[in-house]
């Protein structure tokens, strides 16, 4: 029993060992880095408990050691392009690492002086770990079956991809910042080898072809300046008073309406899912198969914003997944509510004021404010003010009683923009720009449908809006004389006023593209055509497989006409 006991013992405290040497290169290298990372989660430390007792249990000590090895070489390539590109390593990287080999080993050895730390903070847990595992080996339990364990965690990662429900949607496993490392660097190179990799070899996927875009300054925006981007969540125009809806939900919008620096229209998402549409929106994504966005990143407004001197924060009462497949490299301040959820558990989206609160005025700052309000179930999300339950959700039906919660939860909204507006005005100095918009709209019982997960018109109609203060006057003029109709088109005009022209040789004048509910057209896409005076014509829906002739896809063609009102 006493050697039982010891053998157990052993074990645990060795599982422990392996445990924190898999977390420890996230710690250290916070000590490198501008960003923090999160290099601890609880949740995991269980996992890779578990993972280091059944590790040490195996009978050979060379294969536990070369687990451990493998594990050390691919925690290397992600802290190198942390420190080096300050972006978690993706699938598209790992493919184009593996391609231009070359050119990366060269680049590594020209630049290794400025990134000593790099092996530093990964190699010395490892080997300290594998030293404490050699001296120890002969004391825990051995068995050959726990090398079935091992096996299971290192390909847990790509069954849980395989057989999760959002599993066509790539960019959900993509890296997070509320994730350890190492969680990140499997998830990628799962990614890689598990999906991309065997796709392209196999013809499921084929390879569309789109023209670089073509990036021009236009010049140093001036200092201070300050351009703010709010990110609605499930906000759709056709709740909004504003835009005509039977109930009075935005009294504040409506009076800004009499002000000639406020502009608004209804306008078309990217994608009908927030972690679709979202990356397609940051990169100014125009064709849903068009990957060059996601893998180039050159087209990132953080980073445009970044290269011409502003600050760039990003502010989130949502999960920091919502920017899988964003470079948050360029982000200088990144709050969301994995970061803050004690600040986002009380204030809801009013610790979003007091986010916006905390940027220093003067100098040149990008801002993206993202919501969570009116979002399912709304009525959680308001539940803190009573004030704006004004529309009755108990004794009702299902629908009275969803219609009336999203209705106070955008009540709701309008009061956060006004508080927000008031902020702002004070807070800032020199030219204020602001857009408000969503990241997709909503079905309220639209043709039967509820939520936004359906490839429809109703859910990717979105509001978009636009207020300055002060600043160039031919911001407004275009807004009011051709204002934006669409996620992208709204990209572009922010990127204008960040310093630069985007022009996208495969844009197709008057042609509008929404994505479904999965990144890069794997749910499907939809693409149509808007006139001048808002109607919608030649409504097409692709769905996987596509063809590969001229970047377009093999069409399920479904036609309609509809008007979509200003």
């Amino acid at each position: 029993m006493k050697t039982f006991l010891r053998k157990s013992a052993v074990q645990i405290l060795l599982g422990l060992v392996v445990a924190l040497t898999l977390f420890l290169p996230g710690l250290l290298y916070n000590m490198f880095a501008e960003n923090p990372l999160t290099w601890f989660r609880g949740e995991y430390l269980w996992m890779f408990w578990a993972f280091g007792i059944v590790l040490c249990a195996c009978p050979s000590f060379r294969l536990s050691a070369t687990v451990l090895t493998g594990l050390a070489f691919l925690e290397l390539t992600q802290f190198a392009s942390l420190a080096f590109t300050h972006e978690y390593i993706t699938p598209s990287t790992i493919g184009l690492m593996l391609i231009e080999y070359l050119d990366v080993a060269e680049s590594t050895v020209a630049n290794s002086i400025h990134f000593l730390h790099v092996p530093l903070v990964v190699l010395l847990p490892y080997l300290l770990c594998l030293e404490i595992l050699r001296r120890t080996w002969a004391f825990p339990f051995k068995s050959r079956w726990f090398v079935i364990f091992v096996i299971a965690f290192l390909v847990f990662p790509l069954v849980r991809i395989k057989t999760d429900t959002d599993r066509d949607d790539i960019v959900n496993f993509f890296p997070t910042a509320k994730n350890p490392t190492l969680v990140n660097t499997l998830n990628s190179y799962s990614l890689y080898f598990g999906v991309l990799l065997p796709e392209s070899l196999f013809g499921r996927t084929v390879a569309h072809q789109f023209p670089e875009y073509q990036i021009r300054e236009t010049g140093i925006p001036t200092s201070p300046m300050t351009v703010v981007l709010v990110m609605g969540e499930s906000l759709t125009p056709n709740h909004m008073s504003l835009y005509g809806y039977g109930r009075k939900t935005t009294p504040f919008l409506e009076e800004l309406t009499g002000d000639p620096d406020f502009v608004h229209r209804k306008g078309y998402s990217a994608a009908n899912a927030t972690r679709a549409a979202l990356p397609m929106f940051y990169t100014l994504q125009y064709h849903p198969l068009d990957e060059n966005r996601l893998r180039r990143q050159d087209s990132n407004l953080f980073l445009l914003a970044k290269q011409h001197g502003f600050r760039t924060w990003y502010l989130s009462a949502q999960n920091s997944n919502c920017l899988n497949g964003v470079n948050l490299g360029a982000i200088d301040v990144m709050i969301t509510a994995d970061t803050r959820p004690e600040l986002f558990e009380r204030e809801k989206d009013e610790g979003l004021l007091e986010l916006v609160r905390e940027v220093p005025s003067g100098g040149k700052n990008f801002i993206v404010v993202h919501q969570r309000n009116v979002h399912l179930p709304y009525q959680t999300n308001i539940e803190h003010r009573p004030a704006f339950q004004r529309f009755p959700t108990e004794g009702l039906s299902f629908e009275d009683s969803t219609i009336n919660a999203y209705d106070n939860a955008v009540l709701y909204a309008d009061y956060l923009y006004r508080q927000l507006l008031q902020e702002l005005r004070q807070r800032t100095d020199g030219p204020l720009y602001v857009f408000f918009t969503s990241d997709h709209g909503e079905n309220l019982g639209d043709n039967g449908h509820w939520g936004h997960d359906r490839l429809d018109l109703v859910s990717s109609v979105v509001p978009i809006m636009f207020y300055a203060r002060g600043g160039d006057g031919r911001y407004v003029r275009e807004m009011r004389q051709k204002p934006p109709a669409t996620h992208y088109q709204l990209g572009k005009m922010i990127a204008r006023m960040l310093g630069y022209d985007i022009r996208n040789p495969a844009e197709e004048g008057g042609v509008v593209y929404v994505n479904g509910v999965a990144s890069q057209g794997r749910s499907g896409y939809m693409r149509f055509r808007v006139s001048g005076n808002g109607e919608l014509r030649d409504l097409r829906v692709f769905r996987p497989p596509f063809e590969a002739v001229e970047g377009k896809g093999r069409e399920n063609v479904k036609r309609v006409t509809h008007s979509i009102p200003r």
